[in-house]
């Protein structure tokens, strides 16, 4: 009879955390839809990044990277998905190996592709804290308080790699259709 009570609490706990975690995903997509319009319009895309176990004691006058990461860092907001939200993260250059496979990574053999690809982290809703859509007196942009407890302490969970589309019809299409995903092998 006590596995049987232990069995439901544990599933209602879970159905629980499910509906709490949906309705924080959606909570997200909310704010930060409006901000993805005004992009659409031509806005400026930055974003701040702001980690949340450093900003009490460190925002915005020290940035030193620590264990727990840097304070704050620059985004640019890409688009919201299914599993997070993803940002913008720089441009690396592309190799390919003597297979065919691309590579982030120049070793002996790979040749230099003709274009760079756009590095694009994903940031899970679950470590978004909150978004605030005015920014603040320091960076005068959205400011996304997150934790960093990704890849390098930073707040990515994981990368991918996007190249410009040929096919991308400006006005016709969904801004996100302008990248298109490009596998590559992560041995950098």
């Amino acid at each position: 009879m006590g596995g049987f009570i232990a069995y439901h609490v544990f599933f209602l706990s879970q159905r629980i955390n499910l509906k709490d975690k949906l309705a924080h995903k959606d909570e997200i997509r909310k704010r930060v839809e409006p901000i993805l319009n005004n992009i659409s319009k031509g806005r400026n895309s930055d974003i701040e990044l702001i980690n949340v176990k450093k900003y009490l004691k460190h925002y915005p006058y020290n940035n030193k990277l620590t264990k727990h990461g840097y304070t704050y860092i620059k985004g640019e907001l890409k688009t919201l998905r299914f599993d997070g939200v993803e940002l913008f993260c720089g441009i690396r250059e592309l190799y390919k190996k003597q297979n065919g496979n691309l590579t982030l990574k120049s070793d002996d053999g790979a040749t230099k592709e003709s274009h760079n690809v756009l590095e694009v982290g994903l940031i899970p809703y679950e470590w978004i804290e909150y978004v605030d859509n005015q920014g603040d007196e320091f960076s005068y942009r959205p400011q996304f308080f997150v934790r960093f407890k990704g890849l390098k302490k930073y707040p990515y969970k994981y990368l991918t790699y996007y190249i410009e589309s040929n096919t991308y019809r400006q006005g016709a299409d969904p801004r996100d259709m302008k990248w298109v995903r490009v596998d590559v092998d992560n041995d950098v």
